[in-house]
């Protein structure tokens, strides 16, 4: 869900097929992770598999660069300066070498799958287009409660300090993953569990403290 203010600010709400693959490959390799990038499993887990055909040292040398490059391509993916790099997948010797593109391809369709039956059972056993996310119902609650709630806490934001908010754009990305989390990636992009995402007050509370910042 998308809330624009005709003059200055942008919020967006979603959940991203990369994001959901790049996690499905974390766990499923067993992937270790730096300090900054840490976030809890899966939820529900990801059984561990190695299969013969990735190169598990190779993906493990090469995630964390993907990640970073990942997250950054989701927040200039809008950007309308032509020049900027629109890969899919993040920088594209990464994206596009042998062993991250193996382990993309062969883990996309279980991640989409996993990520279907995470989030609901209107979901489970239905086919889910190639290039799709598997929202469901219960995503697009949240993501209709927390849009509007996202436009309120900005009136508030605005009212208190007696001015319009300085031009900002804010993109809270939902994550499959345990526990009450929200990660702060960007100044303008946030990573909250579903959980949270289900916690009206502790949700509020962080979207609070970021758009304060932000306005």
């Amino acid at each position: 869900m998308q809330l624009e203010n005709t003059t200055s600010w942008r919020a967006r709400w979603s959940s991203e097929a990369e994001i959901d693959v790049a996690l499905f490959i974390r766990d499923a390799l067993a992937l270790s992770v730096s300090e900054g990038q840490v976030l809890p499993p899966v939820e529900p887990q990801v059984p561990v598999h190695i299969p013969p055909e990735v190169d598990r040292t190779a993906v493990q040398a090469q995630w964390a660069d993907w990640w970073n490059d990942l997250l950054a391509f989701l927040r200039s993916r809008e950007d309308p300066d032509p020049r900027s790099p629109r890969n899919r997948y993040g920088r594209p010797a990464l994206a596009h070498d042998s062993a991250m593109r193996q382990a993309i391809e062969y883990f996309t369709p279980a991640a989409a799958r996993h990520f279907a039956n995470a989030r609901g059972p209107a979901l489970r056993g239905a086919g889910v287009p190639a290039g799709g996310t598997p929202w469901a119902p219960g995503f697009y609650r949240r993501q209709i409660v927390a849009g509007e709630r996202l436009g309120q806490l900005v009136r508030e934001a605005e009212v208190r300090q007696g001015r319009r908010a300085y031009p900002f754009r804010l993109t809270v990305i939902e994550i499959s993953v345990a526990g009450s989390i929200c990660l702060r990636t960007a100044d303008d992009q946030l990573l909250v569990s579903s959980r949270l995402a289900e916690d009206g007050p502790g949700l509020e509370a962080k979207l609070r403290e970021v758009i304060t910042e932000l306005v």
